[in-house]
């Protein structure tokens, strides 16, 4: 591990400590993974139907946009196109899920023809703005659903990389420190009991030594 660890039963508590927190790590990734893929699922369904909408309003705009031009002309469709031009608002309202800011309910403030704006041009002008107010927020709301997927995507995959990373490496590297540690300290606890032994039974044998060296009843051995 590029990490120090401690030495000795302070080391035991320092990996003990890591492993519960890589643990719950786990816990807490997997849940925000699986919350994110419940949302991403949301959002695709959402994102394909307003790239549906999208599509739909488009093809109908560009309908009514091409009439307007064959009665009035490309002239007379920029002439009534005049009062709205580059008045359109886009306000977007951003949400946070699982820590991650994305758009979320966009809201589009468009300018309309008066009357008597879409009166001066041809009969196909009101239409044809209305579809066009349709498109531009149809593909604002694809484009917020679109950017809302993406980035819970990016999001879930460096979700789905730190969890691989702790359960395949962190995980396993911990254990195995702890592993090794603990032999340690058993190989220790046992020199100690060794020692300790060892040491008890030399005072012992330093305290019975002059005792049994002395006659207890000073005869002298006089056999031949």
């Amino acid at each position: 591990m590029a990490e120090h660890v401690p030495p000795g039963r302070a080391g035991r508590l320092w990996l003990l400590g890591r492993l519960a927190s890589a643990r719950r790590s786990v816990e807490l990734l997997d849940r925000k993974r699986q919350l994110l893929r419940r949302e991403l699922v949301r959002l695709a369904t959402l994102r394909d139907e307003t790239s549906q909408r999208w599509v739909i309003a488009c093809a109908e705009a560009e309908r009514w946009g091409l009439r307007a031009t064959v009665l009035g002309g490309a002239f007379g469709m920029a002439l009534s196109a005049a009062p709205v031009a580059g008045r359109a608002n886009v306000e977007v309202a951003w949400r946070n899920t699982m820590g991650v800011r994305h758009p979320d309910e966009p809201f589009c403030a468009l300018a309309s023809l008066s009357p008597a704006e879409a009166a001066s041009g041809n009969a196909a002008v009101a239409p044809a703005a209305a579809a066009y107010r349709r498109a531009l927020e149809a593909a604002v709301s694809h484009a917020a659903a679109d950017t809302s997927w993406r980035l819970l995507d990016d999001e879930l995959h460096t979700t789905a990389r730190r969890l691989r990373a702790i359960e395949r490496l962190r995980l396993p590297a911990l254990s195995d420190a702890l592993r090794r540690l603990e032999l340690r300290l058993d190989e220790l606890e046992q020199e100690e009991r060794v020692v300790t032994r060892w040491a008890r039974r030399r005072r012992q044998g330093q305290f019975a030594g002059p005792a049994a060296s002395t006659n207890p009843d000073n005869s002298v051995d006089v056999t031949s």
